[in-house]
């Protein structure tokens, strides 16, 4: 059996996870998740072979009613605690209720800069054209796409690791880590994005090249085919999938080296994904077209706008707010890439050999953090129940405890299995293997050493880790002492009171902003968003839901507007007059709760802007806007309502 060492790049990625571990574990709350690590660790460790004696007929029942309970939890979610979409995610879903509308204008800047979201706004703006034709609104056709990719994902992932590993025991803890964790209820849920869909279409991309020698003809026509438009669509919504190239050359090299080419027979699927990024282009210019954009050089930026954020030491290789505010003074895209080819050189030269070391770790720790979930593009819940704000510590800390917990656990169990590993090549699951472990490489190499990064990115390696845990080969189980079921039990009640008791005690006492109620979707001044025009005598009114108590309220108005905000508490009749501060009118007093009607009015002699967010079918709050008394439903103010 011929085998080889690339112990290499499996050290890599455990070097990576250790990082990411350690940066996730570095918190308050993070020393209780690294106790519920070991203790579900040892529970797990103990309680695996009783599981892998589960019958088919047994998981197929548990994993089945799981999902539907699963499902059931998301349902509830969505109805009970919708969240205000802001940022990038809430300009695509705007763009594409424009452009589902008929309205085919790019009326901001944002597009002409980041032209990479224009795909993704057009065949969003599809499928809300889709659902429209069966009376479906638009809020909730976002919904049903979330649930559909979202539950997609994760039964397709669990599909993968029960046909790579046969493994009872991992399929339960595969199940776990999506359904039980705050994965499947936070932001891939709750916020509609490219993040979901890139990890979709990774999954499937690896899928299709599982036992590609064993299949017939007609299964690889069918595959290839899938092949050629996952990779097509996942290079048009991210284009960093162009990792999977070099990926490939990688693991290509590797298998003519051992002689093994020929046998593996991935000539033919290469060249497919090789096609597949070729159409992505042609495929981009035939969306432009279909969606009526036109790219404006004078307001784009150059890739190497990315690469100068990733060498910011002041924004720790992150967006940065002064890179981005120089840029767009730049007359051009092309004065922007003289101003980034000389001021790149002149960073890292400032940074000297540590100082690039250094920042590399720092970077790795970001992009692998997986503590901010709930809060990825969530400007806060429309109205949060009073049952969550009024413990709302205790939820954020469990969330956060679940999920850090969660992912070090998993990263865990796939160290030790790269620590013993080498592979067999002659075995075409460790081929996917060791692609899906050079591939995540790429991908945090690609954040780490050369772009900007954020702790969402690090989740589009999530299927890879996955797929690599279960391609891997077990190795032979030792027995275990007669005690291990109930030490197994022990452990999991362990955790789950540690998990419990640390959110309730650490979580009620982090300092935090809680938001009670707001509306913080918006197009941004910053991308050229055209303000209301409020003309004289005109009022503007919304009622807010405030379930709890807030000391905080604001409401976005503009600069240097002249306008009088007020808020009435509509059990009392209690007025409360907003003072303005810049752009935004700030209330900083005790309310109760109860729902309260915001009125903005223009006073003076002469119009008066204001920032009024304004779609054409999605809802943007629970209660219309009124201009004058006339309803609004799909106008909102611009508000927060806290407690700090």
């Amino acid at each position: 059996m011929k085998k080889i060492k690339p112990a290499f790049l499996p050290a890599i990625l455990i070097l990576c996870l250790l990082i990411g571990s350690i940066g996730n574990l570095t918190s308050v709350l993070g020393v209780p998740a690294l106790l519920v690590v070991v203790l579900l660790g040892a529970g797990l460790y103990f309680g695996a072979p009783r599981l892998d004696h589960l019958s088919t007929r047994q998981l197929r029942w548990g994993i089945g009613l799981g999902l539907l309970a699963m499902l059931i939890a998301q349902v509830v979610v969505l109805h009970v605690m919708p969240n205000t979409v802001y940022h990038d995610p809430y300009r695509v879903l705007s763009q594409a209720d424009q452009l589902a509308a008929g309205h085919m204008t790019w009326d901001i800047t944002y597009f002409w800069r980041y032209a990479n979201n224009v795909p993704l706004a057009y065949l969003l703006s599809l499928w809300l054209r889709l659902t429209q034709l069966v009376g479906l609104s638009t809020n909730l056709s976002v919904h049903l796409l979330s649930i559909l990719v979202l539950d997609s994902f994760i039964a397709l992932a669990l599909h993968t690791i029960w046909q790579l590993s046969q493994r009872a025991s991992l399929l339960v803890v595969a199940f776990g880590f999506f359904a039980l964790s705050p994965f499947a209820y936070t932001y891939y849920l709750q916020v509609f994005y490219s993040d979901l869909p890139t990890m979709l279409v990774l999954l499937i991309i690896i899928r299709s090249l599982l036992n590609w020698s064993q299949k017939t003809s007609r299964q690889r026509w069918f595959a290839g085919s899938g092949l050629v438009v996952a990779v097509m669509l996942g290079a048009m919504l991210k284009p960093n999938l162009v990792v999977l190239l070099p990926a490939l050359l990688i693991v290509g090299l590797i298998l003519a080296r051992q002689h093994l080419w020929r046998q593996a027979k991935l000539t033919l699927p290469i060249l497919l994904i090789v096609l597949g990024f070729g159409l992505s282009l042609p495929a981009t210019k035939v969306i432009d077209v279909a969606a009526n954009y036109q790219p404006r050089t004078a307001f784009s930026f150059p890739a190497t706008n990315w690469i100068l954020m990733g060498y910011n030491q002041h924004s720790n290789g992150g967006y940065s707010g002064k890179d981005v505010g120089r840029a767009i003074k730049q007359p051009s895209q092309a004065a922007r890439q003289r101003y980034n080819l000389k001021t790149i050189p002149k960073r890292i030269k400032t940074l000297g050999v540590v100082g690039v070391i250094r920042l590399w770790v720092v970077k790795l720790g970001i992009v692998l953090n997986v503590q901010g979930i709930q809060r990825w593009y969530n400007g806060g819940f429309r109205a949060a129940p009073s049952w969550y704000s009024n413990h709302a510590g205790f939820y954020q800390g469990l969330t956060v405890i679940g999920y850090v917990a969660a992912t070090p656990l998993m990263w865990g169990a796939l160290m030790l299995k790269l620590l013993r590993w080498r592979p067999d090549l002659t075995d075409p699951h460790q081929i996917l293997a060791l692609l899906a472990v050079t591939t995540a490489l790429g991908y945090l190499a690609f954040h780490t050493l050369l772009w900007e990064v954020e702790p969402r990115y690090g989740q589009a390696i999530l299927p890879l880790l996955w797929v690599a845990l279960a391609a891997i080969p077990r190795q032979a189980s030792q027995s275990r002492p007669r005690w291990a079921n109930q030490a197994s039990l022990l452990n999991g009640a362990t955790a789950l009171l540690v998990a419990f008791g640390a959110a309730g005690v650490l979580g009620a006492q982090l300092p935090q902003k809680q938001v009670i109620a707001a509306q913080r979707s918006q197009l941004s001044v910053q991308y050229h968003a055209k303000p209301k025009t409020v003309t004289p005598g005109t009022v503007l009114a919304e009622v807010v839901d405030v379930n709890a108590p807030a000391n905080y309220f604001s409401v976005q108005i503009h600069a240097g507007s002249q306008v009088q905000v007020t808020l009435t508490n509509l059990a009392t009749g209690q007025h409360y007059r907003l003072t303005m501060a810049g752009s935004v009118a700030r209330l900083h007093h005790q309310l109760a709760a109860g729902q309260y009607r915001i009125t903005v009015q223009n006073l003076t002699t002469r119009g008066q802007q204001v920032d009024v967010t304004h779609t054409y079918h999605y809802q943007l709050a629970a209660h219309p806007l009124t201009v004058n008394g006339q309803s609004q439903p799909t106008a909102s103010l611009i508000y927060t309502c806290m407690q700090r």
